[in-house]
C-alpha cells in the first residue's frame, strides 16, 4: 500500500510520532511522510492517508487547515484516512483537538474517516515532550489503520 502521513509539527512531537509511525510501517508498505506545508497537490496513488498536527487554539494548526482546505471535493474517494495528534492529557472540552478539526476539513471535501480522531499526550513542560509510551502506541494505532 502507498501511505502518505501529512503532518505539521511546531515542536517536533508530531514529527516524532509520524516518523515512528512510518518506521511501523515501511516493512510492509511504501511510506511517505510530508510537512502540510506542502500540502497535498497529488492525491493520486494514495491508498491511506493518515493526517496529523499539534493542537492549536482548540484546533488543528494554520498550515494543516490551508492544506486541506485546498482539497478538492472527493478527490480522497476510496482512500483511507485517520487524522491524529498531539494534545495536553486534559478533557477535549478544554484543549480541542486538531485530529478532530482535520477531520472536520476532510469531511467537507467529502473524505469518509475509518477511524476516530486519536490524540497522543504530551507533557505542559516547555517545550511540551511526548508522553512515555506514546510513540509505540502511535506506531500501533497506524498499524491497525493499514490492515
Amino acid at each position: 500500500m502507498n501511505v502518505l502521513i501529512l503532518c505539521d509539527s511546531k515542536f517536533g512531537n508530531t514529527q516524532k510520532l509520524a516518523d515512528s509511525m512510518k518506521a511501523a510501517l515501511v516493512d510492509t508498505n511504501t511510506v511517505h511522510v510530508r510537512p502540510a506545508s506542502q500540502g497535498l497537490r497529488e492525491t493520486d496513488g494514495i491508498d491511506v492517508l493518515l493526517v496529523g498536527g499539534p493542537t492549536h487554539a482548540h484546533g488543528a494548526s494554520q498550515p494543516l487547515k490551508v492544506a486541506l482546505k485546498g482539497l478538492p471535493a472527493g478527490a480522497l474517494v476510496g482512500t483511507r484516512v485517520a487524522t491524529f495528534d498531539t494534545r495536553f492529557r486534559m478533557p477535549k472540552v478544554l484543549t480541542g483537538s486538531a485530529a478532530s478539526s482535520a477531520g472536520g476539513l476532510l469531511k467537507r471535501a467529502g473524505v469518509s474517516l475509518v477511524a476516530p480522531a486519536a490524540s497522543f499526550f504530551v507533557s505542559r513542560d516547555n517545550p511540551p515532550e511526548l508522553e512515555p509510551g506514546e510513540l509505540e502506541r502511535a506506531a500501533s494505532w497506524a498499524r491497525t489503520i493499514t490492515q
